[in-house]
Formats: C-alpha cells, sequence, structure tokens
C-alpha cells in the first residue's frame, strides 16, 4: 500500500512532549506569586498546557476513507476522522501528535504552538502492520483554548 508520489503533500507535524502548568494571572496578565517560607512561589490554577516540538516538515497525504475494521481497532469511543499511511518507523507519531496539512502553524504570545491552529491531532497509531503504519487523526475544532 504505497502512497503515489504525485498525491503527496507538504504538511508539518509537532510531537507533544509534555505538560506545563497554567498560573494564575492578574488584570496586566502578570503570573500572581504567593510567600512561602521567604520564596516566591507562582500560583497554579491547576489546569496544564500541552507543550509540542518545533514543527517536522514532511510529505505524505491524508485519507478521510476509514474501513470499519480501522474504526473497531481503536474502540468505540474513537472519533477518528482521517488517516495517513506511512512506512513502518518512518514518522514518530504518537497519540496527541499535531499535523497541519492546509492550515499556517501559529503560535501563542509565548511563543509556544497554538495547538487550535493544527488541521489534525493523532489519536492513536496502528503498528501492527510489518510494511506499513497508520496514523488514525481526529480534526482539530477552532475553538480549542
Amino acid at each position: 500500500m504505497r502512497v503515489a508520489r504525485r498525491i503527496k503533500q507538504r504538511m508539518y507535524y509537532a510531537l507533544l512532549i509534555g505538560k506545563e502548568p497554567i498560573y494564575e494571572r492578574d488584570d496586566n496578565g502578570n503570573i500572581i506569586y504567593r510567600i512561602h517560607d521567604g520564596e516566591r512561589i507562582p500560583v497554579e490554577t491547576g489546569y496544564f498546557d500541552d507543550i509540542y516540538t518545533d514543527p517536522i516538515m514532511f510529505f505524505n497525504s491524508i485519507s478521510g476513507q476509514l474501513t470499519e475494521n480501522e474504526l473497531q481497532a481503536f474502540g468505540t469511543q474513537n472519533l477518528a476522522d482521517a488517516k495517513m499511511t506511512y512506512k513502518r518507523g518512518q514518522y514518530p507519531f504518537k497519540t496527541g501528535t499535531l499535523i497541519w496539512k492546509q492550515s499556517e502553524v501559529k503560535r501563542k504570545e509565548n511563543g509556544e504552538i497554538d495547538p487550535s491552529s493544527a488541521d489534525f491531532r493523532v489519536m492513536g497509531v496502528m503498528n501492527e502492520g510489518q510494511l506499513f503504519w497508520k496514523a488514525m487523526m481526529q480534526a482539530v475544532s477552532n475553538n480549542e483554548h
């Protein structure tokens, strides 16, 4: 199941590499601190932002034609909208990876990747194949934080 070179297009991906706490801020946008034993400690909200690698360019294609077997492989809770087939181990995709197919990669004010600018988020990777793997993806809604 090769992907014809003529249907491949330039895209970008960014790997999910961690999370960082979101801090409470004052009306001016400054982080609020509390003093504990003489040390300034930022006040956390209890929420976290995902942290991603810088986007990496690659060439492939995305298909919206999902088989019943592919959907069942990820369980009934999976809401995959598309898939990408690629050579075994060709890309380091994992759950949470962002894919930009047509949209421009955007950044937040702090310079971090803006996940809502991506077109797709990898929901899982079918990596049991000997020659080809499949990344199952869900379209990113434009109303993410």
